[in-house]
C-alpha cells in the first residue's frame, strides 16, 4: 500500500477515452494540408499541438495551423467518453486534492472532460499555463504547486512515455495506464496497471491510500 496527499491526471487516454477522437482530429487536419497521416501519428500523443506540428514539419507550426487543429478538436472532443473506472475513482477524491496536467488547450480539455461526465477540478494546468510542455516536468511542477504540496506528495496518472517522463522528472510517483501504449513503452513508470479497476483507493485520516487489487 502506498500513501499520498494529491493526484494529478493527464486527460487524453487517462481520464477520457480520446484515442480514436485524437486520431480523427489529426487525420482531418492531415488531409486538409495534403500530408499522409502516418507521418503525423507517431507525434500526436502527449504533446502540445504546436509541438506535434513542429515534429511533423517546422514550417507547419504556424498560428494559422494551430488554430485549424484547435477548431477541429473542439467539435471532435464532444464525442469523448470516460475511461472505464475513471469517473468512479475521481468521485472519491476531494475537490482540492486532484488536478489536471495536460498538453491540450484549456477549452479542448474542458470540452472532453465535460463530455465524459467529469466535474472540472479547481486546478487545471493546460497548454496555456506552461512554457515547456511534456516531456519537460513543468506541467506537474505547476500542478503540485497549485495544490500546495510537493511533487513527491503526488501520484501522477499517465498513459504515454512523454507524460511519464514529465511526471517522473517532476518527482511524482507515476502510475501508467495500459490504454494507449504497451507496457514496454511505459517501463519508466513506478507502477503499470491495466486500468483504474486494478486499484483500491481508500482514505486514512488525511492520507489517500492505494493498493493493488488481487486477482485471487
Amino acid at each position: 500500500m502506498i500513501k499520498f496527499d494529491c493526484f494529478i491526471f493527464d486527460v487524453d487516454a487517462t481520464l477520457v477515452d480520446t484515442e480514436t477522437v485524437i486520431d480523427n482530429i489529426w487525420k482531418t487536419w492531415a488531409k486538409s494540408v495534403g500530408i499522409d497521416f502516418s507521418l503525423v501519428q507517431q507525434h500526436i500523443h502527449g504533446r502540445k499541438i504546436e509541438e506535434t506540428l513542429r515534429c511533423v514539419n517546422s514550417v507547419l507550426a504556424s498560428d494559422e495551423q494551430i488554430l485549424a487543429v484547435k477548431s477541429i478538436a473542439v467539435n471532435e472532443m464532444k464525442k469523448a467518453t470516460a475511461i472505464p473506472g475513471a469517473l468512479e475513482f475521481v468521485s472519491k477524491l476531494d475537490q482540492g486534492s486532484w488536478a489536471i496536467a495536460t498538453s491540450g488547450p484549456r477549452n479542448i480539455a474542458s470540452t472532453s472532460l465535460h463530455a465524459a461526465g467529469f466535474e472540472l477540478p479547481r486546478v487545471m494546468v493546460c497548454a496555456e499555463e506552461v512554457s515547456k510542455g511534456k516531456p519537460e516536468p513543468e506541467p506537474f511542477l505547476v500542478a503540485a504547486k497549485m495544490l500546495n504540496v510537493s511533487p513527491e506528495q503526488c501520484v501522477a496518472f499517465e498513459d504515454s512515455p512523454v507524460g511519464i517522463k514529465s511526471a517522473k522528472t517532476a518527482g511524482c510517483y507515476t502510475i501508467a495506464l495500459l490504454t494507449s501504449h504497451d507496457a514496454v513503452d511505459l517501463a519508466e513508470a513506478d507502477l503499470i496497471v491495466d486500468g483504474f479497476d486494478s486499484l483500491i483507493l481508500s482514505k486514512v485520516e488525511d492520507k489517500y491510500c492505494l493498493a493493488i487489487r488481487s486477482n485471487i
